[in-house]
């Protein structure tokens, strides 16, 4: 197969001397059509299913991509219900009656904080949807690591959305969090564009976390927190601030029902419902 043609993005900024003048982000060499990068990024710079339309159903999972994607269109979200899911307690589902945009097959996700049992474990499971796959899972602790990132190039100004946040008190706190326990629980979303050599493998048995303030790596980021009880939609904008002029080799996006959720702290039912995610150039 050919390559396909390079993207290129003009975009109007105001400069640090008071002049305006474009901005050209172009992707000299978007590979083979069977490339990640190729398949999963739109033409105008969306990545792939950030309306959260396409859903798939096999066995008691539901994910996040449609029932004729590719394999590069597979592995774009990810969620922890493949443990959660397997225990009876889904905590990433699609949402069909409580959208943002309503019309024909207009699906929204859903994301809530449960509490699971799983043979001699007990733990709190934030609802999370994340760009990348699952990694290591062990049922029998509860434990599971997660591959953040997907190819992705160009450099957005902002990502915008709609979320409706229903939190309770934090129920389950650990260490260092025991004085949240009864406070309001928070949710968030935050997008991080990088240029890691490789997806980062995020394991909290093994303290590995991605830091977003002294990651070398990070090119761009941006976060957006939500702290009270929403009626309905509201819209938010999620402004990346950039740390040099460096070409993005990863994006991320995390959304998450309890902020706190990968130290194991959070509400038993707090729910977060996310719809039309896209980015501003």
């Amino acid at each position: 197969m050919g390559k396909l043609p390079a993207i290129i993005l003009t975009v109007v900024t105001l400069s640090a001397c008071g002049e305006w003048k474009n901005d050209i982000y172009k992707v000299e060499d978007r590979g083979e059509e069977g490339d990640s990068e190729s398949r999963i990024t739109t033409p105008d710079g969306q990545l792939y299913n950030m309306n959260f339309d396409f859903w798939s159903r096999e066995g008691s999972n539901e994910f996040c991509y449609a029932s004729d994607a590719t394999d590069a269109e597979k592995r774009v979200w990810g969620s922890p219900n493949s443990t959660t899911a397997f225990l009876g307690k889904p905590t990433c589902v699609p949402e069909r009656d409580f959208v943002a945009a309503a019309g024909p097959g207009k699906t929204a996700v859903k994301l809530q904080t449960r509490m699971v049992n799983a043979l001699i474990a007990k733990k709190l499971a934030s609802g999370c949807l994340f760009t990348g796959q699952m990694g290591n899972i062990s049922i029998s602790t509860m434990n599971a690591s997660l591959k953040w990132g997907v190819p992705f190039t160009l450099r957005p100004k902002s990502m915008e959305g709609y979320a409706c946040y229903k939190p309770v008190a934090v129920s389950n706190a650990q260490p260092p969090y025991e004085h949240r326990l009864g406070e309001t629980d928070n949710a968030h979303v935050f997008v991080i564009l990088c240029d890691w050599t490789e997806q980062f493998t995020v394991d909290p048995a093994l303290s590995s976390f991605v830091d977003p303030d002294n990651d070398p790596a990070i090119i761009g980021y941006g976060k957006v927190t939500f702290d009270h009880t929403m009626s309905g939609y509201e819209q938010f904008s999620v402004s990346i601030e950039y740390r040099n002029d460096r070409i993005p080799k990863y994006l991320v996006i995390v959304a998450s029902s309890s902020a706190l959720g990968d130290c194991f702290t959070g509400g038993d039912g707090s729910t977060l419902y996310l719809d039309e995610f896209r980015f501003t150039y």
